[in-house]
């Protein structure tokens, strides 16, 4: 038995807890061993609210050979900075998937991805590594999601978008068909690409268009 860590002690790392205890392979393949601290302290108040103890920190903590992990933090930029300590140690990264969500058939997945409740991930999408797609999000057939993509509640891809590298998604962005983003690209809600965005913008609209 294997046995998963959770990198992050916020919010979001409380919801994959529980969202992990309804993936496949929980109890079966592995439990739930605890939390590992970020590079910020938080409030006490917050670590009271984790159902498991908080291990150490991704930079201290001792890699055992049955650990596995995944990182539960939604700011795209954080969870690369806080997964490359565990990398570079030799750990494990396994993908949750959603017993209530559905990844038809020939989809191509890396490791480190999150896939929460009632997502739907169509036939031959792609996805990166250490992709995060929330509650409700989703991805139309044919789409790619990059490395280290966001997909907040509701948000999503259209069949044949592409988001790349780092982009974030905020609840019920969309990405049409065809659309493509570039890397390290800010996506605001309810937010709707067209066409394609260049590298490093933040957008905001319908149709989005670059803000500061």
């Amino acid at each position: 038995m294997k046995h998963l860590i959770i990198i992050g002690v916020g919010g979001f790392a409380r919801e994959c807890y529980w969202h992990a205890q309804g993936s496949h392979g929980y109890g079966e393949e592995w439990d739930i061993k605890g939390f590992l601290d970020g590079d910020v302290k938080l409030a006490q108040e917050e670590y009271d609210k984790l159902e498991k103890p908080v291990l150490g920190d991704v930079y201290n903590y001792e890699i055992q050979p049955e650990d596995v992990f995944i990182c539960a933090i939604g700011d795209s930029a954080l969870r690369r900075k806080l997964v490359a300590p565990i990398l570079e140690r030799g750990g494990q990264f396994i993908n949750i998937v959603s017993r209530s969500s559905q990844v038809q058939g020939h989809v191509q997945m890396g490791v480190g991805n999150i896939i929460c409740p009632y997502v739907v991930v169509g036939d031959h999408a792609q996805l990166g590594n250490f992709v995060v797609l929330n509650v409700r999000s989703g991805m139309g057939h044919d789409s790619v999601a990059g490395d280290y993509s966001s997909f907040m509640g509701g948000a999503g891809l259209c069949g044949y978008a592409v988001a790349g590298e780092n982009t974030y998604w905020a609840t019920y962005a969309t990405g049409l068909p065809g659309s493509k983003t570039g890397a390290d690209v800010q996506v605001g809600v309810g937010s709707v690409v067209f066409r394609h965005v260049k590298p490093g913008l933040k957008v905001f609209g319908n149709p989005a268009r670059p803000f500061e």
